[in-house]
């Protein structure tokens, strides 16, 4: 299954098939100059997504989304670990983000920290570096 799964970093117009997939989700999807895409294709299927936003003092982690239907098999894990190794190469040491209850414990388990809890979303950071 694993097998003809690719992952790399991508354009806003490549991950656009997945884009009313996150907004059916309602999940809010923004690209700007400072966003970074990372997809995970399935064949020529899109089944997931993250991107980091690069701002001045830290590295905000967003819009990570999994197909329902792909979930639960490492592909998050997989591109998760993707997007990392790129920010790595950053020279940052902050990293932040806001959780679903479906992320939450992923990033967790990943060295985050969480330092709010919202109403649905939680707040986490990581100092890297």
């Amino acid at each position: 299954f694993m097998d003809g799964l690719t992952v790399s970093r991508m354009t806003f117009k490549e991950i656009s098939p997945i884009v009313p997939y996150i907004k059916q989700a309602r999940m809010r999807v923004r690209d700007n100059q400072n966003t970074v895409w990372f997809g995970a294709k399935l064949g020529d299927e899109l089944v997931c997504v993250v991107s980091c936003v690069l701002r001045q003092a830290y590295i905000y982690y967003n819009t990570d989304f999994v197909r329902k239907e792909y979930r639960n098999k490492g592909i998050y894990a997989r591109l998760f670990e993707e997007r990392d190794k790129y920010v790595l190469t950053l020279n940052r040491d902050l990293i932040k983000a806001k959780c679903t209850r479906n992320s939450l414990s992923h990033y967790l388990k990943n060295g985050f920290v969480a330092i709010g809890p919202g109403k649905s979303l939680t707040s986490v950071e990581k100092r890297i570096g």
